[in-house]
């Protein structure tokens, strides 16, 4: 099956970005980051969104001062603090990320 045609069969963001990084995993240099900014513009166009917070280096450093398991490939949005749990998990990615430095302060 050609990847457009795995791409269009996909019917959730998960196995969108499963499908991705199964597929540029042995391209040196691309990083989980790479991996999600991909499966999400290509999910906008499926339109298909993310339903839990994926883990990258920015994350995953929001994720781990918030005190929350960093060491998890994502996160469910039950599993945030209250205040997160009304913004879609792609908002709590772009929260996590923009603001993971003033977490500490």
């Amino acid at each position: 099956m050609a990847i457009a045609e795995e791409l269009n069969a996909c019917r959730r963001f998960d196995e969108l970005h499963s499908l991705i990084e199964r597929t540029i995993h042995s391209i040196g240099g691309l990083r989980e980051l790479y991996t999600y900014d991909m499966a999400l513009r290509i999910g906008a166009f499926l339109v298909l969104a993310p339903e839990f917070v994926y883990l990258h280096r920015g994350t995953r450093a929001g994720a781990r001062t918030l005190g929350l398991n960093a060491k998890l490939p994502y996160l469910t949005i039950d599993s945030l603090p209250a205040e997160l749990r009304t913004l879609s998990p792609a908002e709590v990615e772009d929260f996590l990320c923009i603001y993971r430095d003033y977490f500490a302060t």
